[in-house]
């Protein structure tokens, strides 16, 4: 058979079947503001949902409650997506084919080996790149409008090193079901939330299986990945949390935990860490640096530092010279005194001249990007960073905590704000919009 006759001819039949297929397969099931979802979207989301489901051994739920958690999550991505275009927040091809390159690299491949596995997984490569471009759009969206907007004291540092005690360095693996209540909620709205959280809670123990009603019924941003949070140290997690996973036994689940926003379900998959100590070399030098100019070609700066060189293995005190010839003026004054510094403060080719040298050794003259050097290491180091670590650690921790706090909040109100209208079946339509 001639294969591109017969691919001709498959075309032209379904060129005939269009008009019948389209209305199915690509019908409009949800306008969101001025925007659609398409059924054929819904169908990807759900293939690689239930693929998702597959790869973590978890037993899915109904047909019913994933289409329903997929159709919102689809919602949600679309608000935000229709947001970041308001905001003037744009991911070109060029940009979006940089971060698919990253992302093949990280899996040594490159990037159209990276789409050729794709598709030998049965993934549309396309429909991935516009998954992708919507990812970072929202990442983008989040940090303008979410993240900016986030401040850290170092009071708020001092409690969560309190709180945490010597567990810093504890990792805990949980998984996680959330009952979301919106902002401003009602009595009534608040305890329908907490009589379902204890249904949820009453089917755990009577040994249901905790990633399938995750799934099914959680409104936690990782619900399609069975509630898993993945490995986190205690100070990434909500303080809640954190203290609540140091009293569970891997494989318990947690009483009913209620915040703002919501009520909360964890379970303790596994512990791993513990405390350790920190340190970093460091290295105090000075430098004279050289620069070309309008005066002094690059080959006379190369001359004028290999003169200072020759002075100091002469005697000459390398302080004065700084002060008089060198042209950085942030080390000049001080006698090119650069300070104790960790690695990776300077350029690469400065820091393997520092590193080739002994306390005491100047260097012969040799070319940066700033222009020519002549270098001597004074002193080195070692100095114990532990607490500093601690401290900043938990600074971000505490960032990213509340960040993720914050977008919950934002998200559920983008959502109450959005105009979205359900084109299903009744029974389709009641699951997209389950409590």
């Amino acid at each position: 058979m001639n294969i591109r006759h017969w691919s001709a001819g498959l075309l032209l039949s379904l060129s005939m079947l269009s008009a019948q297929a389209a209305e199915v397969l690509d019908r409009i099931v949800v306008a969101v503001n001025d925007g659609v979802i398409l059924q054929s979207e819904i169908d990807r989301a759900i293939e690689d949902a239930q693929r998702q489901i597959r790869e973590r051994n978890i037993k899915p739920p109904s047909d019913e409650a994933l289409r329903g958690q997929v159709v919102e999550r689809l919602i949600l991505t679309r608000i935000q997506t229709q947001r970041a275009a308001q905001a003037g927040i744009r991911i070109d091809d060029r940009e979006l084919n940089e971060v698919l390159t990253s992302i093949a690299q990280k899996n040594g491949l490159s990037l159209s080996e990276f789409a050729t596995e794709l598709r030998k997984d049965g993934l549309d490569y396309l429909a991935v790149r516009e998954q992708v471009r919507d990812e970072v759009l929202v990442q983008r969206l989040r940090s303008k409008e979410v993240e900016s907007r986030i401040s850290v004291t170092d009071q708020d540092v001092d409690l969560l090193l309190q709180q945490l005690g010597g567990n810093e360095n504890v990792e805990y693996r949980l998984s996680h079901i959330l009952v979301a209540i919106p902002e401003g909620a009602s009595s009534e709205v608040r305890s329908a939330a907490h009589a379902k959280a204890e249904g949820l809670q009453k089917r755990l123990k009577a040994g249901e299986d905790f990633g399938q009603i995750a799934i099914a019924s959680s409104d936690g941003q990782q619900a399609l990945q069975g509630g898993d949070l993945d490995w986190r140290k205690a100070s990434d997690l909500p303080t809640l949390f954190a203290a609540t996973a140091g009293k569970l036994k891997p494989g318990e689940v947690s009483d009913l935990l209620e915040t703002t926003g919501g009520f909360h379900l964890i379970k303790l998959v596994g512990v791993r860490g513990g405390e350790e100590r920190k340190s970093v070399s460091e290295t105090r030098a000075r430098h004279i640096l050289v620069q070309q100019n309008t005066l002094r070609t690059d080959e006379q700066a190369r001359q004028l530092a290999r003169d200072l060189y020759d002075r100091v293995q002469a005697g000459e005190d390398f302080e004065k010279l700084a002060k008089e010839f060198s042209d950085d003026p942030g080390s000049k004054n001080s006698g090119g005194d650069l300070g104790f510094q960790p690695p990776g403060v300077f350029v690469p080719e400065f820091q393997i001249r520092l590193d080739q040298l002994k306390p005491g050794e100047v260097s012969p003259p040799f070319r940066t990007q700033f222009g020519w050097h002549v270098a001597s290491v004074t002193d080195r180091r070692t100095r114990d960073t532990t607490e500093e670590s601690k401290r900043a650690r938990a600074r971000q921790a505490i960032g990213n905590r509340k960040a993720a706090e914050e977008y919950e909040l934002w998200l559920r109100r983008l959502r109450e704000e959005a105009y979205i209208e359900y084109r299903l079946p009744d029974d389709a339509a009641n699951a997209a919009q389950k409590s």
